[in-house]
């Protein structure tokens, strides 16, 4: 699976920007709005150790690969 840096911004192919931050258990990463971020909600989306990302428990189109790195990092 593609490493992300911890509070990195990354985009979405459709545009949409996420802070990523590692899970708290079982591996991968969480993806969070950089709006909920800022108020410690809970995340848009899940990585799984396989790279799939997940909204809601339920499979996306998209995978790690599919990010792209801002350069950016999250307060």
């Amino acid at each position: 699976m593609k490493e992300l840096r911890e509070r990195g911004l990354y985009r979405l192919p459709d545009g949409a920007e996420l802070v990523a931050s590692p899970a708290a258990r079982g591996g991968g990463y969480a993806l969070y709005d950089p709006q909920v971020w800022k108020r410690y909600g809970l995340p848009d989306y899940q990585i799984d150790v396989k790279g799939r990302l997940n909204k809601m428990g339920e499979s996306t189109r998209w995978s790690a690969e599919d990010l792209i790195d801002t350069g950016q990092t999250a307060a």
